[in-house]
């Protein structure tokens, strides 16, 4: 196996490189943001803050993960359907959200992302859901008094 294949494989290199990625993203986008001054931040700053920091983590552990690559250190397969169901569970949330009102979304985002787990099962997923809903319900429409629907635009 060629160096170029260690380190293409090494999780450091490989975390490091997702950590740049994400923070070139973020920096992008708040970079379309006016950014104001150190004194008066405008709502691209801290975002474009904290990119920098992530890409900053992200070139040290590149830089720790070239200097620890071996064959040994190379990461498993990737758990796609996991990746999936976590992803899909934020997008559920995104799109829902309007629609379904926050409690009936929060059940399935919770559903959804539960269902990742190793050692998931319909009725421990279906506890939790409820039990996030709930407290969620209680936190932000309740104590918090933000405007959120207990059912969406989709129920009439």
């Amino acid at each position: 196996m060629s160096r170029a294949d260690i380190l293409l494989r090494d999780k450091n290199v490989l975390a490091g490189l997702i950590f740049l990625l994400i923070a070139g993203i973020f920096a992008y986008a708040s970079c379309r943001l006016p950014l104001g001054t150190t004194l008066r931040m405008g709502p691209g700053y801290f975002p474009l803050l904290l990119s920098a920091l992530l890409g900053v983590f992200g070139v040290l552990i590149v830089v720790n993960g070239v200097r620890t690559a071996s064959a040994e250190s190379g990461a498993a397969g990737f758990a796609w359907t996991r990746a999936v169901l976590v992803c899909g569970a934020a997008l559920f949330f995104a799109l829902c959200l309007d629609g379904l009102g926050l409690p009936l979304t929060v059940v399935g985002t919770v559903f959804i992302a539960a269902a990742a787990s190793r050692r998931f099962s319909v009725l421990g997923g279906l506890l939790l859901a409820l039990a996030v809903a709930v407290i969620s319900w209680v936190l932000f429409a309740e104590l918090l008094n933000l405007n959120f629907q207990l059912l969406g635009s989709w129920f009439g």
